[in-house]
């Protein structure tokens, strides 16, 4: 039966680069405003109907969730290229183990967080020096939101696979199905029934398995090549190793993003849980400028891939370019409207003055700088899409991880202020900006002059 698929798969390189790109990213935009509103109602619901502590104890246990589930999402970057480059190198007969060996990394992956997650949660929390006052309802909240590590897992892969053949509507449809249902349950277990942080925490295991099962589902009733065969037969070690290969690095990266920001997170708890709870509110609102930081940089990673997998070189400047300017225009702009209406923002998830002075700090020094961060990520894929899974990877471990460290441990410490603190992310993007768009200059003269 799987000899008699379809072997059509969406062309995203014939016709209007343009157009592509845009009819790529809108569903991926889309379904961020979506995933962003409704963690953004989340965080009027505990900052409203729970505590000041409740909302801290959740923002506390950010960096720690970010670390592993970023880990995942990045390793899933790897089906992502494979699949993507088969897709472009017409090697349709191979993507039926691709698939399959994919989705299976997912999953075990996904059950090993799991696993490590629920067991070490508070031995996490005390290294990051998680006020007391907050422990117990953070140890709890990470406890079950590990839970979700299988479905985050198995999403991140599906979704992913999906992508690669360039359909970022199912998805996005995914997405808004299970953040509408995080909401409505987060307003059944905090508001009704007076839940707080394990209320929180069990909506979002139900709507994150309910996200993965339906992306899940979708690849076995995909009727084009990238079918889902659950056969154990399709498992390939080979592709398995290459999926690692490209998705590694990629996991790799997000987590040095990940571990700088536990760092971070500790320096933040110094401050107090207030502070604390001030920082998780004005993360929430600044999620939205993640509308053009996530998309564009997966356009350039996918399009990159399709396009050194077809040979077609020369036409991945021109790609790169257009998603570099429209990732950074969309995000300055959205930053910027961020930081001109601050006050009313933050009065929407919180009522303390203090919280709210407070979170207009991080608006100021990590919000409005987050172009770089998407600017930084469009090259940084489009170095990986044309081969070199690497040595990115080993500039970011420098020039954000190391520098954050460095700068903390030094500059901060001899200047203790959220001002210096926040300081840190829009000089270390800056950095590494400068150094990876060398890095990709060199590298893609090298790859046209051995495609001539």
């Amino acid at each position: 039966m799987s000899e008699e698929r379809n072997t059509e798969t969406n062309d995203i390189l014939t016709g209007s680069m343009l157009k592509n790109i845009l009819f790529f990213v809108w569903p991926i935009m889309l379904a961020n405003i979506l995933q962003i509103s409704f963690h953004f109602a989340d965080t009027i619901v505990i900052g409203n109907y729970a505590s000041q502590q409740g909302l801290a104890a959740v923002g506390t246990t950010g960096p720690i969730t970010v670390f592993f589930m970023w880990g995942l999402n990045g390793l899933s970057m790897g089906a992502n290229v494979l699949v993507s480059r088969m897709i472009g190198a017409k090697k349709h007969d191979q993507l039926k183990q691709a698939v399959f060996t994919s989705v299976l990394i997912g999953f075990v992956f996904g059950f090993c967080i799991s696993l490590i997650g629920v067991v070490f949660a508070e031995v996490m929390l005390r290294l990051l020096g998680t006020p007391s006052d907050i422990m117990a309802d953070a140890t709890l909240y990470l406890r079950i939101y590990f839970l979700c590590g299988v479905a985050f897992g198995v999403f991140d892969f599906c979704s992913s696979i999906l992508r690669a053949n360039g359909d970022t509507s199912h998805p996005t449809l995914y997405l808004a199905i299970g953040g509408a249902m995080n909401v409505l349950l987060n307003l059944l277990f905090v508001v009704v029934f007076r839940m707080n942080v394990a209320g929180v925490a069990l909506a979002t295991l139900i709507s994150q398995y309910s996200s993965a099962f339906l992306s899940f589902r979708r690849l076995l009733k995909e009727e084009s090549m990238i079918h889902l065969d659950l056969n154990m037969k399709n498992y390939d070690p080979e592709l398995m190793k290459q999926v690692l290969r490209y998705g590694i690095p990629s996991a790799l990266q997000n987590q040095m993003f990940s571990f700088s920001n536990m760092i971070v997170q500790s320096s933040i708890n110094s401050f107090g849980s207030t502070f604390v709870a001030a920082n998780t509110a004005s993360n929430a609102i600044e999620e939205y400028v993640y509308v053009f930081v996530d998309a564009f940089p997966l356009a350039s990673l996918t399009f990159t891939s399709q396009l050194y997998g077809a040979g077609e070189y020369k036409r991945i400047r021109k790609m790169l370019v257009m998603n570099f300017v429209m990732c950074g225009v969309g995000a300055f702009l959205i930053g910027l409207i961020i930081l001109m209406n601050g006050t009313s923002l933050m009065s929407m998830v919180a009522d303390d003055p203090e919280v709210i002075r407070m979170g207009l700090i991080r608006l100021r020094y990590v919000t409005f700088f987050l172009f770089l961060n998407g600017l930084l990520d469009v090259i940084v894929n489009g170095i990986r899409g044309i081969g070199l899974a690497n040595l990115p990877t080993i500039i970011t471990l420098f020039g954000v991880c190391g520098f954050r460290a460095l700068y903390i441990y030094t500059y901060f410490r001899l200047n203790h202020t959220p001002e210096v603190l926040y300081s840190c992310f829009p000089l270390s993007w800056a950095l590494t900006l400068i150094v990876q768009s060398v890095i990709w200059f060199i590298s893609y003269r090298r790859l046209l002059n051995e495609g001539q």
